[in-house]
């Protein structure tokens, strides 16, 4: 059998190790399993640890975004920062995410757009682009969207005081998760103003703006967008209706078919909207009827209501939920009840189903702290390594991916990658190379929340930590198996056996250090020290002897050489090596009739290379 080496491969490195696995430290991540509320009233934005089935705890009263009104809410995509928009101040606030998810604030709050002391321009919705670099703001009462460009430790710096939009009362953006196009609503014209993304997060006007409903009376809100990047979904606050829009090349946008009702009465008040992390449902807030919709969403983004009813958020109908979010893992929605100060929480179930957990959790301080947005930090990837016993062209190598370690889920899918152009799935796999060389072998993991070297975006934060540990590539050397040469056992006839054999290292493969040599029945070695070094030569590559001990355990022979070799020839004689009487009998046999028959024996050598990796082989000799 063909050689066979142990390889691990990790952090980057290909080495041959003796060691069978190495322990590797997860990517960091500052705010795990928390949730971010802005209290609209209070002025401040609560903390929430979120835990088993995605229920929260308060952590503290909230903390002070230092102007009044906070809206929007949105976090970077390293978990790093948290942003949120003061509309009544006309200011952008950043927060640092501490151990446990802990809010710092960082400096002063930025103007956004034209503010000053005396002209407000109402920031609301915030989004952070897909790589981090960028922050927009939507800016109701000046009509523009300003661009930040987020330096070192989450620091803002506004390019430019903002664009106009080309319609009145910007208040929501969403980001595609390509990161190439702005998508801002006009909350008082009813339409949806689409924006490229430049050099530096610089915006330029892709056409006009697109209507969203009935007309400019429609009261477009919120937005959101497929994981995907193919459809986006719009809140009409007055039509009571949630519009479905393709989008094109260049991010242009086309609406599909008549917007969907999503409460009972087109007085619903549509507010929030989230899509899931997999693309598979839609969930929209109904601020007049207290409720929240779920939508399946279908090929082509359409959607359908699912089931007749809509749960309450909160404990009335006159809770006002507005802004909604889901967790990375898909299995919890949360919706922020304004008029009640708290914060809902719904299991996903089958089909996107929701399930009321418990009584809402209060929200800052009180029942008036008016709950407002929320966002949920994202989650960290799980971190990719490898293990593999690397074997030369003949048998299939081993992969697997046992140190590899979990993210804030457990691993879903394994995805492998060979340069040889071949794929696999499995947390452990076998693979046949077709000949000796260099390889890489990719190795991507993918957790259950979806995670891995990015996550599902929905326009306004990631749902995960933006980290390239969770795909491993490792180059690989595969090589060409030992030869065996000169094999040849003379004597037999007289009982007095010789075996002589070369060996070489194969092609690639490191030199020789030991070498077992099991024989076939009816040879045996001797096991008396006395003989072992006098019938025993070995020729190493320049053809001097080369110093070796020798044992026999197990009938096995065992020749340890003091300096490895790429090749060498071993010769064994008696009375070190004999030969049975039923063996001397059938060659004897063989020689009698007037064509003598060679007799053909088989042995097996293990060899061990530098390295202590074990190598196997048959060769197959002519007795004479």
């Amino acid at each position: 059998m063909p050689a066979r080496a142990r390889l691990l491969v990790a952090l980057g490195l290909g080495a041959i190790l003796a060691a069978p696995t190495l322990a590797l430290a997860p990517p960091a991540a500052s705010a795990a399993s928390t949730l971010y509320a802005s209290n609209w009233t209070q002025g401040a934005v609560s903390m929430f640890s979120i835990g088993g089935g995605g229920l929260l705890t308060q952590v503290g009263t909230g903390i002070t975004s230092t102007a009044s009104f906070p809206a929007g809410v949105a976090v970077s995509p390293n978990g790093h920062n948290l942003y949120v928009a003061n509309e009544n101040q006309g200011t952008v606030s950043t927060f640092s995410i501490g151990v446990g998810g802990a809010l710092i604030q960082v400096g002063p709050p930025v103007l956004s757009g034209n503010s000053n002391s005396t002209t407000n321009s109402q920031p609301y919705g915030v989004a952070v682009s897909p790589s981090g670099a960028n922050l927009y703001v939507a800016n109701f009462a000046s009509g523009t969207v300003s661009t930040f460009s987020i330096g070192s430790g989450g620091v803002l710096t506004q390019q430019g005081t903002g664009i106009t939009t080309g319609s009145s009362g910007p208040i929501w953006v969403a980001v595609s998760p390509d990161g190439h196009n702005l998508y801002v609503t006009n909350y008082t014209a009813g339409t949806v103003s689409t924006f490229s993304i430049g050099a530096g997060g610089a915006l330029s006007p892709q056409g006009g703006a697109v209507g969203t409903g009935s007309g400019s009376g429609s009261e477009p809100e919120n937005v959101s967008i497929s994981p995907s990047g193919q459809d986006l979904y719009v809140t009409n606050h007055a039509d009571g209706t949630v519009s479905t829009f393709s989008v094109g090349a260049g991010g242009t946008l086309t609406m599909q078919g008549a917007a969907v009702p999503t409460g009972t009465t087109v007085a619903s008040g549509p507010e929030g909207i989230a899509v899931s992390p997999s693309g598979a449902n839609l969930y929209v807030t109904n601020e007049n009827e207290g409720t929240v919709s779920t939508f399946s969403i279908a090929a082509g983004g359409v959607l359908a209501m699912q089931g007749n009813t809509s749960p309450l958020s909160g404990t009335t109908t006159s809770s006002q939920p507005f802004g909604a979010a889901v967790s990375p893992s898909g299995q919890s929605l949360y919706v922020a009840n304004f008029a009640l100060g708290s914060v809902s929480t719904f299991a996903i179930g089958a089909g996107g189903s929701l399930a009321a957990q418990t009584p809402p959790v209060l929200s800052g301080s009180s029942i008036a702290s008016g709950a407002y947005e929320l966002v949920v930090s994202p989650d960290v990837g799980p971190a990719a390594a490898l293990a593999a016993t690397v074997s030369p062209t003949a048998p299939a190598s081993v992969f697997s991916a046992q140190p590899s370690l979990p993210g804030s889920a457990p691993i879903a899918t394994y995805a492998w990658q060979f340069s040889d152009g071949t794929r696999q799935t499995g947390p452990l796999v076998s693979h046949t190379f077709p000949r000796a060389g260099s390889y890489t072998v990719t190795l991507t993991l993918t957790g259950a929340d979806l995670c891995s070297t990015s996550g599902p975006y929905t326009g306004q934060s990631a749902a995960c930590v933006t980290d390239a540990a969770a795909s491993s590539s490792h180059v690989i050397t595969v090589p060409a198996p030992p030869r065996a040469s000169r094999e040849s056992i003379t004597g037999v006839a007289k009982g007095k056996p010789k075996l002589a054999f070369a060996l070489t290292a194969g092609t690639l493969a490191p030199s020789l250090a030991t070498i077992a040599v099991t024989l076939p029945r009816g040879l045996t070695f001797s096991s008396r020290r006395a003989t072992l070094a006098r019938r025993i030569t070995v020729t190493g590559v320049s053809g001097r002897p080369v110093k070796y001990s020798a044992t026999v355990r197990h009938g096995a022979l065992t020749i340890t050489l003091a300096s490895a070799q790429p090749s060498a020839r071993i010769a064994i004689t008696s009375p070190e090596l004999s030969v049975s009487k039923l063996l001397l009998a059938k060659f004897k046999a063989g020689q009698r009739g007037k064509r003598p028959q060679p007799v053909k024996l088989t042995f097996a050598l293990k060899l061990t290379d530098v390295a202590h990796d074990a190598m196997s082989l048959h060769i197959r000799a002519t007795a004479r």
